[in-house]
């Protein structure tokens, strides 16, 4: 049953981030380097140098949850779920339920196309049609139906209901609501959980209330700044591959791209989660506890300069945080063995087509160039 479930589910989703993962990284260094040559105000300094690596960083950054779910799709029933894969997770992107949206749509559209592949009965003529028309076109019209009218209505309509929820913390302890916050961004660094704290967090802004916003800033910081620096600290905990990704997610990390962490967050959730999460909550609470505060909404470690009680507020609870971190990530995490199996594109499931015109020939990836994920398994 769990190799059935590695095969079917999880497989796939490997698949989906190695391919997601230049993406991050591009667009996460573009959005750090406009933020180190222009400041945290950046975003408004328009037609200069900074202003335009950040925003094109920003719109790399919105292919991830597509490119996620594309290639979730592909994995599943080769080139025909591509074009439905990205409409998913544009979908995802529209609805705002980010990864968990395009991981579920990538899922259900590739094993949809999959069966009408293997199901549909066609005549030799309209066979040859299948791959390039019939099935993106079914399959783009699946995606319209369950992401317009279950996926997104029912995740949307969950998360702001959690939203409304934690509005309504923020008039009670300030330690605790640091520390819901931080075990919000721990979940997903970045998706649509951490979204439901940030939203609420920047709408206080508009109040005049500071404080959140600070310990929102440092818990941005803490959970990838951890995972990066914990593939240096403990090295026989992640491949060879992870560590390069860990490289980048410390410049990520501190410059508050919590999805630099991702790829590593989403190979092995239940031995990251622990460390993510706790982290934050500890990042938050004393971020709170010393009433941090934030004029601007983004920036990391960049952004202390024109923050309040950054010391020892602000720097104190990154690096507590980010301690916390490091330490149940080595606690947590299994030491690598040379037996992992490996998640690459070249490794990538091609399905073959039980057409009635002829078989198709499963095609060989040339990954030589490409990035390897070593993926552990129980």
């Amino acid at each position: 049953m769990k190799e059935k479930l590695k095969a079917l589910v999880v497989q796939p989703v490997l698949t989906g981030i190695s391919y997601f993962i230049p993406v991050i990284c591009m667009g996460g260094l573009l959005q750090s380097f406009g933020t180190i040559l222009g400041g945290t105000g950046v975003a408004e300094a328009t037609g200069t140098f900074a202003y335009y690596l950040y925003q094109g960083g920003t719109l790399t950054m919105s292919m991830v949850v597509p490119v996620l779910a594309a290639y979730i799709a592909y994995a599943i029933c080769d080139r025909p779920g591509l074009a439905p894969g990205f409409l998913v997770g544009l979908l995802s992107v529209e609805y705002k339920i980010g990864f968990v949206g395009g991981i579920l749509g990538g899922i259900a559209v590739g094993y949809f196309c999959k069966i009408v592949k293997e199901k549909l009965p066609l005549s030799k003529d309209l066979a040859s049609l299948l791959p390039m028309l019939i099935l993106p076109i079914l399959g783009g019209l699946f995606v319209v139906l369950s992401m317009c009218y279950v996926l997104g209505p029912v995740l949307g309509g969950l998360q702001t209901y959690l939203s409304s929820l934690f509005a309504e913390m923020q008039s009670g302890s300030r330690i605790v609501f640091g520390m819901v916050l931080g075990a919000l961004m721990g979940v997903d660094l970045g998706g649509p959980v951490t979204k439901i704290g940030t939203t609420v967090v920047n709408g206080l802004v508009a109040d005049g209330i500071l404080g959140p916003e600070g310990a929102k800033v440092c818990i941005g910081v803490t959970a990838t700044l951890g995972i990066g620096l914990s593939t240096i600290i403990s090295k026989k905990k992640y491949t060879a591959a992870q560590r390069a990704t860990g490289k980048s997610a410390i410049i990520l990390g501190c410059c508050q791209i919590a999805e630099g962490g991702l790829p590593i967050l989403l190979a092995d959730p239940l031995r990251v989660w622990p460390a993510t999460i706790l982290g934050n909550m500890v990042t938050g609470a004393i971020a709170m506890y010393f009433n941090v505060q934030s004029p601007v909404m983004m920036g990391g470690l960049f952004a202390f300069p024109v923050m309040k009680n950054v010391w020892p507020g602000a720097i104190l609870s990154v690096a507590v945080g980010t301690l916390v971190t490091v330490i149940l990530l080595a606690l947590c995490r299994k030491t690598v063995s040379q037996k992992d199996p490996i998640v690459t594109q070249e490794s990538t499931p091609v399905v073959q087509s039980n057409m009635q015109t002829s078989s198709v020939v499963a095609e060989t990836i040339d990954t030589s160039d490409d990035l390897d994920i070593h993926i552990e398994f129980e």
